[in-house]
């Protein structure tokens, strides 16, 4: 199993929460966080609405910046997650085979909190 989400879905997710019960039950999955700083579900919401608007011309969406971001490796490794944070786009194949051999070899968690461009930069 493969979770792919974004930073602002994970964040507001309760995370801790799902860690720990993959810890808890021994639930093998692998979490691919796109974190590129920002809720960008509610920036395309707001520019799809409002494409004129103040937000969209001043590049200031309310509420959306969620920099600087947590490192959400650290919670993950916190309830016994294998995690790694990936800041290179050459990194990624590598982080991947890691992360992939923790799940099906050693039957836990693993997460990759993927660094990304941020929309609001």
């Amino acid at each position: 199993m493969i979770a792919a989400e974004g930073d602002g879905s994970y964040m507001f997710s309760a995370p801790t929460a799902c860690h720990f019960t993959a810890q808890k039950y021994r639930i093998p999955f692998l979490t691919v966080v796109f974190n590129n700083q920002a809720w960008n579900a509610s920036i395309n919401a707001a520019k799809g609405l409002y494409p004129d608007g103040i937000a969209q011309k001043t590049r200031n969406f309310p509420g959306c910046d969620l920099s600087p971001s947590p490192h959400f490796e650290l919670t993950a490794q916190a309830c016994g997650a294998y995690a790694e944070r990936v800041e290179e786009p050459d990194e990624l194949p590598r982080a991947l085979q890691r992360a992939l051999k923790v799940v099906k070899e050693e039957g836990r968690q693993a997460l990759l909190n993927v660094i990304c461009k941020s929309p609001l930069a």
